[in-house]
């Protein structure tokens, strides 16, 4: 009788336990996620926090490992970075930026890591093709123009500052080439191959006598933002960009998507792609879900500018 009722109470005791270890949620799996970032400048960092934020809220908290690393507008150390995510064993590798996505992608050709990209402007002119998907911050070149001509009416000649060692950056060129032709713009070109020569090429537009200068989807312009801004303020030169996180820099306009939506947009492709929803030679290439026209009324003023109410129109947002 005392026999039985040890065997009764030890089982008793460990049937909870049981039930309880069998009723236990499997763990998730955890997932590593290499982020290579072509250049730290305001547009690139906002992307970056938007896919990161719309992974967290998609459920990858504690069960994310996320690895970022900038490249510093160094190709050869984008390539490093990448050779090591790949060496890691990363599950996926975020890049931020056309030079940032064309190394991750030649690191992971042998290896079945998928690449989603952000802030390419032109995927097929960089050769973006394979195991690889993400989304374009590319504008018709026409649209900027075009807010020019309604800012600026009468005034054709525009200063364009470009890396010439940024495949996207040459294209853009190509296609406003095409676009000022058509229009009756008359384009000078000033050429820089890192940061530190920007301000330079921007004293020589203005030497030109530009009637304004446009950065257009240029990362090293870009990350040299307030230089060119500075520069233009003291020669009273009005400043246009694609990019609507260096309107409060100083841009007197801007048409362009929202840097930080970019980001929440690629964040649901990198999403779709972890949990093996979709592979990402499948997703494509997405477009920015909405552009948008930014004014800086604070610029205008100082420049004596008075925005129309059809230029108005386009800034409101929707």
């Amino acid at each position: 009788m005392a026999f039985r009722t040890i065997i009764k109470t030890a089982i008793c005791l460990l049937l909870p336990m049981a039930v309880a270890f069998g009723a236990a949620s499997p763990t998730p799996p955890t997932y590593k996620v290499g982020v290579i970032q072509t250049i730290e400048h305001p547009a690139l960092d906002k992307t970056r926090q938007g896919i990161l934020d719309e992974l967290t809220d998609q459920g990858f908290k504690e069960n994310l490992q996320w690895n970022w690393e900038s490249a510093q507008m160094n190709q050869a150390l984008a390539m490093q970075i990448a050779q090591k995510f790949v060496g890691q064993g990363v599950d996926l590798i975020v890049a931020i930026g056309t030079p940032a996505a064309q190394a991750a992608l030649s690191a992971t050709r042998n290896a079945n890591i998928p690449v989603i990209f952000s802030s390419v402007t032109d995927p097929k002119s960089a050769k973006l093709v394979g195991n690889i998907a993400g989304v374009s911050n590319y504008v018709s070149v026409s649209y900027h123009f075009d807010l020019i001509s309604q800012i600026l009416p009468g005034k054709k000649r525009i200063g364009i500052i470009y890396n010439v060692g940024d495949v996207n950056s040459v294209t853009l060129v190509d296609q406003m080439k095409t676009v000022a032709r058509e229009k009756g713009f008359e384009l000078e070109l000033a050429t820089v191959s890192k940061t530190s020569e920007v301000s330079a090429a921007t004293d020589n537009l203005i030497g030109k006598k530009v009637d304004a200068i446009f950065i257009n989807n240029d990362n090293t312009a870009l990350a040299a933002f307030d230089g060119i801004a500075k520069i233009c303020s003291l020669n009273k030169m009005p400043l246009f960009a694609s990019d609507a996180d260096v309107l409060e820099k100083g841009a007197l306009a801007v048409r362009g998507p929202d840097q930080y939506d970019l980001g929440r947009q690629t964040g649901r492709m990198v999403a779709k792609t972890l949990r093996q929803e979709a592979k990402a030679e499948d997703l494509g290439t997405e477009l920015p879900e909405k552009v948008e026209v930014y004014l800086n009324e604070e610029r205008a003023k100082a420049l004596g500018i008075v925005f129309s109410p059809d230029v108005k129109k386009g800034g409101e947002k929707s």
